[in-house]
């Protein structure tokens, strides 16, 4: 045994013997013990993993509870003890997908499509808090000419997204809004959805996906992510972001991507699925996959090319008649004989 369980020796061998479960207890002092130290060296670290992974399975949940709460929060923690953890009930998994950094993303992946709601809405708010916890812990820092690199925190849940399958992308997708629950948007991009509509009857994905950029202000290869995956929820998430109504949804989905529409199952399959996601889900992601935090609220945070169509155009307008010569003063117009009056 390495020299950081000085007392331990025999005790593995103890833990099995018969009328004597001295298991939770031991896998409690070996972790209060790891904990205890800031850095561990190789050897520590193999031999603190194989004893709890060991010994883990065989102790109660409230064991297993304690034992969590301490690696979660332990900044070196062994990141398979953390994965095992991680993959527990609720109750032990929770403090590990909260907090602890020993889980890359195909780790989160992996455990939103096999564990589903429950350990889903645990990472989506791990990954929502993230930027604000860094921005509150980090001193100001001098402004770049260069835009920095998006970090993990900030594209977490667009790559849990784009990594996961069908199954887990639909649960992570509910577990990040309620549909029954929230508002209507407001205003809706009328023109914006009739042009798409259009691209997508006339089987064109290059204008259907020039105009997903500029609506949901994506840089090309962004809305290509959208528009050509074959799984079809992303599609769906861009589509719910700008407030597509079912029906038009339905003959998108069936003439864009050959793929989707050749199969009427699977186009209503979608269709159903587009009534049960909320919104705010739709936005979140659209939000990590720009490298901004995700918004809790459908609050308008951008003015695209086509977003905001007719409340656009009719502000304009107003702003016009506030500005020109008020309508009722203007001279009206005369035709002059022998010629054909133009309108406008």
């Amino acid at each position: 045994m390495s020299a950081i369980f000085p007392k331990l020796e025999g005790l593995d061998s103890l833990a099995r013997r018969d009328g004597v479960d001295i298991r939770p207890t031991l896998v409690r002092v070996l972790t209060d013990l790891y904990v205890q130290k800031a850095a561990h060296t190789a050897e520590e670290e193999r031999h603190y993993t194989e004893l709890v992974l060991r010994l883990i399975d065989s102790v109660d949940l409230a064991t297993r509870v304690a034992v969590a709460r301490k690696i979660g929060s332990y900044a070196g923690a062994p990141p398979a003890v953390a994965r095992r953890l991680a993959r527990d009930s609720i109750e032990v998994a929770e403090p590990i997908l909260r907090q602890s950094a020993a889980l890359g993303s195909a780790d989160l992946a992996a455990i939103v499509r096999d564990f589903g709601p429950a350990h889903a809405a645990i990472i989506a708010a791990r990954e929502i808090a993230k930027p604000q916890q860094r921005s509150v812990a980090e001193p100001p820092k001098a402004p770049r000419v260069e835009r920095p690199a998006r970090d993990n925190a900030e594209i977490a849940i667009a790559d849990l997204f784009f990594s996961a399958d069908s199954a887990a992308r639909r649960t992570l997708l509910l577990s990040l809004g309620n549909a029954d629950s929230e508002a209507s948007q407001s205003v809706l991009p009328v023109e914006t959805l009739r042009a798409l509509e259009s691209a997508a009857l006339a089987r064109d994905p290059i204008g259907f996906t020039t105009l997903i950029e500029s609506a949901l202000s994506l840089t090309r290869g962004q809305a290509e992510r959208f528009v050509h995956d074959p799984s079809g929820e992303p599609l769906l998430v861009a589509a719910k972001a700008l407030a597509m109504p079912p029906v038009v949804l339905q003959r998108v989905l069936m003439f864009i991507d050959p793929a989707i529409g050749e199969s009427v199952a699977k186009v209503f399959d979608l269709a159903a699925f587009y009534e049960r996601m909320s919104a705010d889900a739709a936005h979140k992601i659209i939000d990590s996959v720009r490298g901004r935090e995700p918004v809790r609220t459908r609050k308008p945070q951008h003015r695209p090319m086509y977003y905001d169509d007719e409340s656009g155009r009719s502000r304009r307008a107003g702003a016009t008649r506030r500005v020109g010569t008020p309508a009722e003063t203007q001279t009206p117009v005369r035709a002059e004989p022998g010629k054909t009056q133009r309108t406008m």
